[in-house]
Parts: structure tokens; sequence; C-alpha cells
């Protein structure tokens, strides 16, 4: 597929979307709520596409309903696109089209094991994409960004190099669906790596397959973990027997066995902001009702210092972890904001409570006032009570 744009046009696009979007992608990485930014995206790319192909800014593609061609290809798709296909399957497919979804997964992965991509090639047209149906795209609102950016120009081109076997042929594309959709893709790729998230492309198939046979990967992915690139050993998942009768629970697919740990969820939760973040504070030690008191210096995205931390776990009726010091270095910066969510996104992910002490001062000047200040500042992130305060993780 050729294509011309430059490196300057694309840069200049993911500036804008850059601009548009990425205090609403960096606030939304809490529990599902990426996904519906992701949607965001999808419909603002698509509305420029729209605008400049009705202006004749940019050429009409030939693509059309029922026309097929390229919906045989190798296509590998980033985690949080599989996620967005995982949601539209729970909501949208029933009991029947997942089983019938999990077959073709079965029979793709087989007849595509171990072969090179001019095997693949040669016998496309009996290995179409798992999510094609009579020739239309059963997930057509939620397709990754690859397939929106691949077009073409002359779907009488697409029909003879799909006959004739020869899979480096080129199609003339429209460039304006390329920038837009690649500089999307892009977009959430950076900050997938920006935030120490899996990024890699999967190919698709293999992908929805680990996905399926996980239990709860958005959350996983949002913890760090890895939810595309694991060791999932290939086996029937189409197994009626396996099944839940309250889709879209994932945990029927799951052959991993559960190991039992002596770690809580509290002190995995600590030790993930402990191993990301190196600086430490000091100051801070055992105490005779807490756990260790761990603190840190944490960093943006961009690796700037920006705040400290100290947290440690409360061992209590409920276990929580404690928000024991919490500070930017600049004052109203709003770097205590994106402290905080980060500390509230990852609580949600590892299922765990948050407690916090408004009235808690590491320098001892506090007053009333402050307290009810930082009280009401606590709550906007659903903190609730009196004099410490508590926030519920959202998936409990």
């Amino acid at each position: 597929m050729t294509a011309i744009m430059g490196d300057s046009s694309q840069n200049a696009f993911k500036d804008i979307l850059e601009d548009q979007f990425r205090e609403k992608i960096y606030n939304s990485f809490i529990n599902d709520a990426v996904l519906h930014v992701l949607k965001d995206v999808i419909t603002y790319s698509h509305d420029i596409v729209d605008a400049l192909e009705s202006s004749n800014q940019s050429p009409t593609v030939a693509c059309r309903s029922g026309c097929s061609y390229c919906c045989h290809s190798q296509i590998h798709v980033l985690p949080i696109e599989v996620l967005l296909i995982l949601s539209f399957l729970s909501e949208c497919f029933t009991r029947k089209q997942i089983l019938l979804l999990m077959d073709r997964i079965d029979q793709r992965l087989q007849r595509t094991r171990e072969k090179s991509l001019g095997s693949l090639f040669s016998i496309k047209d009996k290995l179409p994409c798992i999510f094609l149906e009579n020739g239309m795209c059963s997930i057509y609102e939620v397709r990754p960004f690859i397939c929106r950016a691949w077009n073409s120009m002359d779907s009488s081109l697409c029909k003879k190099i799909f006959d004739s076997g020869k899979f480096d042929d080129e199609i003339e594309a429209s460039s304006a669906r390329n920038l837009i959709f690649e500089s999307s893709r892009s977009l959430f790729s950076d900050f997938g790596r920006q935030l120490k998230l899996e990024t890699v492309p999967f190919e698709i198939t293999q992908a929805v397959f680990n996905c399926l046979k996980t239990t709860n990967p958005l959350p996983l992915w949002l913890s760090g973990q890895d939810i595309l690139n694991v060791n999932t050993p290939l086996g029937p998942v189409s197994s009626q027997a396996h099944l839940s009768d309250n889709f879209p629970s994932y945990d029927a697919y799951s052959d991993r066995s559960v190991q039992p740990t002596l770690v809580s969820r509290e002190q995995e939760y600590i030790d993930y902001f402990y191993g990301k973040f190196k600086r430490r504070l000091a100051g801070h030690r055992y105490t005779e009702k807490h756990s260790q008191i761990h603190s840190f210096v944490f960093q943006n995205i961009y690796g700037k210092p920006i705040g400290a931390i100290a947290l440690n776990e409360v061992i209590s009726q409920n276990k929580t972890v404690h928000i024991h010091y919490l500070k930017a270095f600049i004052l109203k910066s709003g770097n205590g904001t994106l402290m905080l969510l980060e500390l509230c996104r990852k609580a949600d992910c590892f299922n765990v409570r948050l407690s916090a002490n408004p009235a808690f001062s590491p320098n001892d000047k506090f007053s009333y006032m402050d307290f009810n200040v930082l009280r009401k500042w606590y709550e906007q992130f659903g903190f609730k009570g009196d004099s410490c305060l508590c926030r519920i993780p959202r998936q409990e």
C-alpha cells in the first residue's frame, strides 16, 4: 500500500491530538475509563476524515461494505485495541456468537502455527479475519486503527493482487486516512509506554485468544502486567462446558491456576510504586500499629520529580493502604492531583482500599481551615469519612 505523507505532517497532527486529548487520556487511565476516551479519539479522527473527504480536500476511497480483500491479512493490534474489542463482545455478542468465534480462533491458530508470512499469503483465502462473517466485519464499530488506516483508491486492483498471490504489490491509498489513524494509534502507544504499560503490538488472533483466556484482562493491563505477550497454551477454548452462562465473565475461559500467595494485595500495591520510583525519602520508620512506611519521590510521565509520597499497609478489620504523606514540590501546580489520581487508579487495579488523614502535617503547622480544604479535595477522588478518610476501590 502506497501513501505519501511526511513525518512533519504526521507529527503536526499528532501534536493536535495531544493538545486535544492529553489531559483526558491521562486522567482516564482509571480502570475502564480509558476505553471510553479511546472511542472519543476514534470518533474525533473519523470526523476529520469525513470533513476532508466531503470537502474534496482528500479523495474518497473505493472501500465499500462487502469488500474484504484486506481482511485476510496478518494484522497486529495494541493491547488497548484488544480490550476495546472484548468490551464490545461482552455487550453485543450472544452466547452462540462467542462459541462460533472461539471455534474460528482455534482453527486459525492451528493453520497459522509456525508458518512464514509468504506461506500464509499463499493460503490467505482460507485465513479470513476471525471477525469476518459473510464478507462483513462483525466488530466494525471497534475495529483496530490499522483496519481504519488501510484503504484503496481502486478496489479492482485489490482483487487482482488478492487473486495473484503477490503479497508485496503496492496499492494506491488515501494518505489522509493513513496519517490520521496511524497518529491516533501512536498516541495511545506513547501514553502506554510513558505509564509503563504493555504496548507491543500482537497478532490479532493470538491477542484475542490470550485475553479470552485471562480473567479480567483490563485491570491486569492497567496494573502493569502483560496480557498479550504471555505463554498461553494452545488448546480448545470452545468447550460449552467452560462457557459461563453470565457472559461477559471471562473467568470461564481461563486455564491458569491461581497460586496462593502470602503477600497481600495491599503490599503488592505498595511494592508496585516502591519498585517503580527509585528515589527515597528519609525519616520514615516502622511503627507499632503500622507496617513499614514506604516513601518515595513521585515522577510524572516525563520522569520529572513532582512530589513526595509515603504509604503503608494498615492491618485492621478492613485492610487499607494508608497515604501517610502526599505533597507536591510546587504548590498549586496540579501535581498533587496527578499523584492522587495515579494512586487511585492503581488502587482500583489492585482492588485495595485507600485511607488518608488530612489532619496530618509533617511540619505540625495545620489549622482547622486547612483540614476542611484538604478533606473536600480528597472527597473529589471518592474518599469519605470524618477525621480519617477512606476510599473503596471502584471494582469492589
